[in-house]
């Protein structure tokens, strides 16, 4: 029984562990995050966009069970790498440079779920809770949008929003780039679009507790369904 619960206790399992982070990040960037690690940061949205475009070309059910394994081995590694020493080092020495400083937690301390873990969770959710012809649009947008008011916002901002961190200048790329991406999709009607790109950007702005690659595209799938009940009476 001494050797179980010392092995249980090396192990990590036993000890009182916060998961207050979970996917309840800290919303504001890390000061000491560079400007060129978030450009290599967004680079990684362009190669991420290989999600969406999967999605599309998978159809489903094979692309909601790639996406939910996915998401799966993602969060488990997340959760790995905050009881696992040896595994927290090779996360840090590979990734590292394109995460923030509250996404790189010591071991023991919490369970943290770094930005593409969220990814990968959110496109799984969209997949799963809507049609493709809106999730595939929605995430397009808002990966390509996020990435353009996170640069943009950093390198030309000068006007927040009152107290919020977020630049008027970052929001209106955002709202630009998300209307020029759902301009490329005829699967979703004008007015719904427009609406969906205009809240997810407000979303996005916004210093909530849940991490903006969940909670801004579910917003915007959200918006994009039920403007279509609005304007055709027809839901998606």
């Amino acid at each position: 029984m001494l050797f179980r619960l010392n092995f249980l206790k090396a192990w990590g399992f036993g000890q009182r562990r916060d998961v207050s982070g979970t996917f309840f990040l800290p919303v504001s960037a890390s000061d000491t995050f560079s400007y060129t690690a978030e450009v290599g940061r967004k680079a990684l949205h362009l190669l991420a966009l290989v999600i969406p475009f999967g999605m599309w070309g998978l159809g489903m059910p094979l692309a909601l069970y790639l996406l939910g394994t996915g998401a799966l081995i993602a969060v488990a590694a997340d959760v790995g790498r905050a009881y696992s020493p040896t595994f927290n080092t090779w996360i840090r020495a590979i990734f590292g440079p394109l995460m923030r400083a509250e996404e790189l937690p010591d071991v023991g301390t919490r369970v943290t779920f770094n930005g593409a873990t969220c990814v990968l969770v959110g496109a799984a959710l969209l997949a799963l809770l809507f049609p493709l012809r809106v999730a595939v649009p929605v995430l397009t947008m808002t990966m390509l949008a996020d990435a353009a008011a996170a640069l943009v916002g950093r390198r030309i901002g000068r006007h927040t929003w009152g107290s919020l961190s977020a630049t008027v200048e970052g929001t209106a790329a955002f709202v630009l780039t998300g209307l020029g991406v759902m301009a490329a999709f005829s699967s979703i009607a004008v007015a719904p679009a427009v609406a969906s790109v205009v809240v997810a950007a407000a979303i996005e702005a916004l210093p909530l507790p849940v991490n903006d690659n969940i909670r801004v595209p579910l917003v915007a799938a959200l918006v994009v369904v039920g403007g279509e009940v609005l304007v055709t009476g027809v839901p998606a």
